[in-house]
């Protein structure tokens, strides 16, 4: 049986959801990028991706932000987004050079 849902991952999943609508009225030659945005968005640790989910003012925190995000880029004047260097999901982390790679440069 599936384990039921908490008020606050309900309305991650909604953010999720009405995110990916949002990436549906862009146009269609940047949806790629909008689509690995939203992903790098949820996903990289640095903006929030896999808080423990005891941490209610994080992720309360967190969807405050979503939302006034998906606000502003979701008017129909932002065709496009850049993304991080990072931002090429499944590598994310993985991508970025270390400390001791940066120093040796």
């Amino acid at each position: 049986m599936a384990r039921r849902l908490t008020g606050l991952q309900r309305q991650v999943f909604s953010l999720y959801k009405r995110s990916l609508r949002m990436v549906r009225a862009k146009p269609a030659d940047t949806r790629p990028a909008w689509y690995r945005f939203v992903s790098h968005q949820f996903r990289d640790p640095e903006l929030g991706g896999g808080l423990r989910r005891k941490d209610i003012a994080a992720i309360e925190h967190m969807l405050r932000r979503g939302e006034k995000m998906l606000e502003s880029y979701g008017s129909p004047g932002v065709k496009n987004v850049v993304l991080p260097v990072t931002a090429d999901w499944p590598l994310g982390w993985a991508a970025r050079r270390t400390r001791r790679e940066e120093r040796d440069t």
